[in-house]
């Protein structure tokens, strides 16, 4: 054996015992983790809406081994990308069925389809009017299309330290200022011209507050610009029509793009989604256009098969399922009314709150507002330590137990029984000494709990700018190159090119404190920021 040959042996022999060593230093691996929580009696609160049960479509020995039926595009099983075959049926289909003048599949969540959205309504170097509250997708697409953003900012519901809806006055009045601004000295506005090109929401939000897309989208037609609705936790409305208690989706209200998440609120796989067009104010070739660009050139099968099994289950059996499924909201929150410190979020938000034109009962939001010392993060960590059960989202708070029709009357029974032994817990703990917190008693308050930062820089210039590493506590004054944001539900509390002030250093310094998860800078701790080297400026705009 040659010297190099024994060189290449010992190093191969070395990096063998240092891959043994790690493994043997670590945690389990994924698979044996996800096979251990299948097993346990852990139950889940939270995505995905298959809620780990096969769907009860009468398919005999249900979904196949997923390596037996994973392909690539051969013949005969048509191509996403351009579709013309058994996947533009299945899509025309899926447009029948929602009401659209045509859907897209989406292998890579709801995001591909928000940039896709955003692409196709905007030139690059254009105007956005968007909701404050969005996914961070929609502050990425701004950043990747060099748009100048403008924000609406939702009602605060008090009571509960959520964001409502957005309101319709709100999109007209931005409409007319971006209107009169563009049209100068001559103050002629009869043609509508603005350089806002699309307006975009979140509807429902994470929390299940749904706007009055009717009204906003009409405001928006008005100048000829498209409604991009990110629907993301709606895509199970459309299969409530037998219901009373669910909303209607967006598409049926004048919305023009509508993006759905399946695998958030249906019986499918995680990382799917769909796209819907209608209308003419949206051009669908330059959606597929960007599609192409956005989502994966490989697209599962497995996926796109799950995508059209789990759509046509909900437009056949699924719509009794959603009245079952109603039925058992319907008893959970009947037990709820026995609640004397935790509160659950219910419809009549509606009427307390002016831009909350409908509710998702899907979304089972507990305050813990009204209790003393005792925040969001210690109920979820109480429900999943003692109880068993993993909520969806925590914040300061709220928890959020996200629901499907796939969940079991079981599971509404265990988390019921749960709030209700922790309220008495905490009842007793408040007789004893503590008084409770009162809640806010001002429902008509339009502030919203979201930040409000000067803009120094659009998103794409703070991004591109030279930066320095800043620590955190020294930040304020400065501008941020980066998005911070908690995550779910990844709404940015700054963004780059906004200043930090002290009440948005107090605000992430107190999220962190509550061990809630903080994310959107380099440093995974945040507790160094990159901010801006080059001098601020305030941009004018239009």
């Amino acid at each position: 054996m040659t010297d190099n040959s024994q060189f290449i042996c010992r190093r191969m022999g070395n990096r063998r015992i240092k891959i043994l060593n790690y493994r043997k230093e670590k945690q389990p691996g994924l698979l044996e983790r996800l096979t251990e929580y299948a097993g346990s009696d852990a139950y889940p609160f939270h995505m995905p809406g298959h809620k780990r049960r096969e769907i009860p479509d009468g398919i005999p020995g249900g979904f196949p081994d997923p390596y037996g039926i994973d392909i690539t595009e051969i013949d005969g099983f048509d191509n996403l990308h351009h579709a013309e075959g058994i996947l533009k049926d299945a899509m025309d289909e899926a447009a029948a069925i929602y009401g659209a003048d045509r859907s897209w599949y989406l292998v890579n969540g709801s995001t591909c389809g928000i940039l896709s959205a955003v692409f196709a309504a905007t030139e690059n170097g254009g105007k956005i009017l968007t909701a404050r509250n969005c996914h961070k997708a929609v502050y990425h697409a701004i950043y990747l299309n060099r748009l100048e953003a403008e924000y609406l900012y939702p009602e605060e519901i008090t009571e509960f330290g959520i964001n409502g809806g957005i309101r319709a006055e709100d999109v007209r009045k931005a409409l007319e200022k971006d209107a009169m601004r563009c049209a100068g000295n001559s103050g002629d506005v009869r043609g509508k011209n603005t350089k806002i090109q699309a307006v975009l929401i979140t509807s429902p939000t994470y929390e299940g507050v749904v706007s009055d897309i009717r009204a906003i989208a009409d405001a928006a037609h008005e100048y000829g610009i498209p409604l991009i609705v990110d629907e993301a936790h709606g895509a199970h409305l459309e299969y409530a029509d037998q219901c009373h208690s669910f909303p209607k989706s967006a598409l049926e209200y004048g919305a023009d793009i509508v993006i759905q998440s399946l695998h958030k609120t249906l019986p499918c796989f995680t990382q799917t989604a769909i796209l819907h067009v209608k209308g003419k104010l949206v051009d669908q070739d330059r959606v597929s256009r960007y599609l192409s660009m956005f989502q994966t050139s490989s697209p599962s099968y497995l996926f796109m098969a799950g995508m059209e099994r789990c759509i046509r289950y909900m437009d056949g059996d699924g719509r009794n399922g959603m009245v079952r499924y109603e039925e058992r909201l319907e008893h959970f929150m009947e037990r709820m009314e026995g609640l004397q410190v935790l509160e659950v979020l219910d419809r009549e938000i509606c009427g307390k709150y002016r831009t909350v034109a409908g509710w998702d009962p899907s979304k089972i939001v507990v305050s813990t507002m009204r209790a003393e010392d005792f925040h969001g993060e210690e109920l979820a960590e109480t429900l999943r330590r003692k109880y068993h059960l993993e909520m969806e989202m925590t914040a300061p708070e709220y928890v959020i137990a996200m629901t499907s029709l796939m969940d079991t009357e079981e599971g509404f029974e265990r988390l019921g029984t749960a709030l209700l032994e922790i309220d008495g817990v905490l009842r007793r703990r408040m007789e004893s000494g503590r008084k409770e917190k009162a809640a806010s008693e001002t429902p008509e308050g339009l502030e919203s709990k979201l930040s409000h930062p000067v803009r120094r820089m659009l998103i794409c210039e703070a991004m591109d700018a030279d930066t320095e590493r800043t620590a955190f506590q020294d930040t304020v004054g400065k501008v941020s190159a980066e998005f911070v944001y908690l995550y779910p539900p990844g709404i940015p509390i700054i963004a780059p090119g906004e200043v930090f002030t002290d009440a948005i250093v107090e605000k992430i310094m107190a999220y962190k404190a509550a061990g809630l998860l903080v994310q959107g800078p380099a440093d995974p701790d945040a507790d160094v920021i990159l901010t801006c080297q080059t001098p601020g400026f305030v941009h004018k705009g239009c």
